[in-house]
């Protein structure tokens, strides 16, 4: 064979185009593709490479190895590792916080009480001398719904958890409402603290009449206890409450949820799934890495643990919905239009979903198989034969030993350390996660952001709780929590007459000074009263590594003595009594708030169980900021005097 060392190129080869050369106006017959003549189709046959012989054949047969294993213990905040159950989803036992006990949930949950002691007071013998209604009027006493007053002999800090309450009108009305109509279920709870035995406080001594916190008949023990017992059970199931507050998975420093699950290996190993930063809302395969695997025991693998199948079927061509048919002459229904694809040289993930829609779609085989929720499977190998009996191993396209960078997915993260080489599991998570949620309206939203100007943080409370179960808008909340400081000021009483002083207008100092000074001296401005400060000190033992601490703004007004601003929703709360007394100090770690800001938000969510049950819960979600901001606040200001 010669080759041509001056022109070692290859030759340029032309192919001519089958194409129809219509001699009429319009092109519908030419675009017709109609197959009354053969030799057409045969040439377009030809012009799609369907002639053009492939050392391939089509997969008929196929076999797959596949070893499942299920979680088997959960880890939430407490550190207790308890056993896993799917009684509820993941991402509710994960997510669910104790929420504020809401006017409106307060009387629904006074009213199931009084509903469970009624059933358990009918259902006593009659030597217990239980009557319907006798104990109403007592618990609407010792639990009632009252209006707050604001006394002269308030703290300052006191009189502003009472306008707080005040400012919110509706919550305000709803208050004057039910005032000794109904029993307040949010001081019931709190008075039990999830103990039914806590009825005991309230049981009279032989032959006294109700005092005070003791209104119970001594005989009627029993049926309280019974009732408290079923209402408890019905508030926590309702509310999907955890234990405790330490039983919830969110870590307040980091403004995010952590916690791990564990899987038995069936060998005597252990695998922990841990999720560090869980905060987007929807619990998937991605929110795990492999923490760590205690390897050991015996080789062999438990068969009641660990199942392994063999799954033999016949492979089918993989599709998803709106995808163009393989074959050319195949008739489509209208879902798909190929000419509204519009991708840009960026739209990676859209390009390659379109050159496998139209070149490589019959490529792509499918083997269905269903796995339970909570599952780590691992797909051994599978075994495919052709039409010409020929068959072929297919092994995962990332091995172990082989590099860390080859392509590879739905992979879990292995934590190797930081100055390790990454490693990843192969096995698939299917985690027990709700498919859909439904998500109500912000009940509370906090926006933190740099303010480089005044040198610390700002959480804005752009959205409070309203009391009634929904939340409103935060700078209206602190106008209304102003305007309501503002009623309270009482003016000044002018005397009936005045005396006038004599004043001897001749004098010299007594004639008018007309200098007007054109500059004032202002010792600093203010900020809305949703606007809550946070200020970068050192953590213990550092002298280097900061954090951000709660502060407060003064409030300053004729009433009481200037006190600190104190903020309303619960987030930022935390550690704050409610009558404004700081119990404990609240720090967020300086990473968790970065240049771009942060915004944190607290909803309701619902969702329908795989077993029909409908679970609810409450729960936080962070989402990335608007950038950075400024408050206007300074200090020592200069300003022109136009008074």
């Amino acid at each position: 064979m010669a080759i041509d060392l001056y022109n070692p190129c290859e030759p340029f080869r032309a192919y001519n185009r089958i194409e129809g050369r219509p001699r009429e106006e319009e092109l519908d017959d030419a675009l017709a593709a109609k197959i009354n003549d053969p030799l057409w189709m045969l040439a377009r046959q030809f012009q799609f490479g369907e002639l053009k012989g492939e050392d391939a054949g089509s997969a008929i047969f196929a076999k797959a190895a596949i070893n499942t294993v299920r979680m088997t213990s959960f880890t939430g905040g407490n550190g207790q590792k308890v056993p896993y159950s799917e009684v509820i989803p993941l991402e509710t036992q994960v997510e669910r916080l104790i929420p504020d006990i809401d006017l409106k949930l307060a009387a629904k949950l006074g009213k199931k009480f009084y509903a469970f002691l009624e059933i358990e007071g009918g259902s006593a013998p009659a030597s217990a001398g239980y009557s319907s209604g006798m104990y109403k009027d007592l618990l609407n006493k010792r639990f009632p719904f009252e209006v707050p007053v604001i006394n002269e002999s308030d703290t300052a800090q006191e009189a502003a958890a009472k306008a707080r309450t005040l400012s919110l009108q509706q919550a305000s009305s709803f208050l004057r409402a039910m005032a000794g109509r109904a029993i307040n279920g949010r001081g019931l709870w709190i008075e039990l603290g999830g103990v039914f035995t806590g009825v005991n406080a309230w049981v009279l001594p032989s032959n006294q009449l109700p005092s005070g916190p003791k209104f119970i008949n001594s005989k009627h023990q029993t049926i309280f206890q019974e009732a408290a017992k079923k209402w408890i059970a019905f508030v926590k199931e309702e509310l999907n409450l955890p234990k405790d507050d330490e039983d919830d998975s969110w870590f307040k420093e980091r403004l995010e949820y952590s916690f791990k699950t564990s899987v038995d290996e069936g060998n005597g190993s252990e695998t922990d799934l841990k999720s560090d930063e869980y905060f987007q809302g929807h619990l998937d395969w991605y929110s795990f890495d492999v923490s760590k695997q205690m390897n050991g025991g015996v080789k062999v693998f438990d068969d009641t643990i660990r199942k392994r199948e063999v799954l033999t079927v016949i492979p089918s061509e993989a599709s998803f919905a709106g995808m163009p048919n393989s074959r050319w002459w195949e008739m489509e229904d209208g879902s798909i239009d190929l000419g509204n694809l519009k991708a840009s040289d960026t739209d990676i993930a859209k390009i390659l979903v379109t050159q496998y829609a139209l070149q490589y779609s019959n490529d792509w085989l499918a083997i269905p198989y269903e796995i339970a929720t909570g599952s780590f499977v691992e797909v051994e190998g599978v075994l495919v034969r052709d039409t010409f009996g020929q068959n072929y191993l297919v092994e995962a396209a990332h091995k172990d030993g082989e590099s860390w960078n080859e392509w590879n997915m739905y992979s879990l993260s292995v934590d190797t350390g930081e100055f390790k080489i990454p490693e990843f599991d192969k096995r698939i998570l299917l985690p027990a996660s709700s498919a859909k949620t439904l998500e109500s309206e912000s009940i509370e939203e906090i926006k933190f952001i740099r303010d480089e100007m005044a040198n610390m943080v700002w959480g804005i409370e752009s959205r409070i709780p309203d009391g009634l179960g929904g939340g409103m808008d935060g700078y209206e909340a602190a106008n209304n929590l102003k305007a309501e400081f503002e009623r309270m000021i009482q003016e000044d009483e002018v005397p009936e007459e005045l005396v006038l002083p004599e004043v001897n207008l001749n004098s010299q100092e007594n004639k008018a000074n007309t200098y007007k000074p054109q500059l004032k001296y202002q010792l600093g401005n203010t900020v809305g009263e949703n606007w809550i400060p946070f200020i970068a000190v050192h953590q213990n033992g550092s002298n280097r590594e900061i954090h951000f601490q709660r502060a407060s703004m003064p409030r300053i007004n004729e009433l009481f003595e200037p006190h600190a601003v104190r903020p309303r929703t619960q987030l930022l709360r935390e550690g704050i009594n409610e009558l404004d007394n700081q119990l404990t100090p609240l720090y967020i770690n300086e990473e968790e708030i970065p240049r771009a800001g942060a915004k944190l938000t607290g909803t309701y969510q619902r969702t329908r169980w795989y077993n029909g049950k409908i679970v609810s819960w409450y729960g936080r979600r962070k989402r990335t900021g608007r950038g950075e901001g400024s408050s206007g606040l300074r200090f020592d200001l200069v300003l022109e005097n136009k008074e």
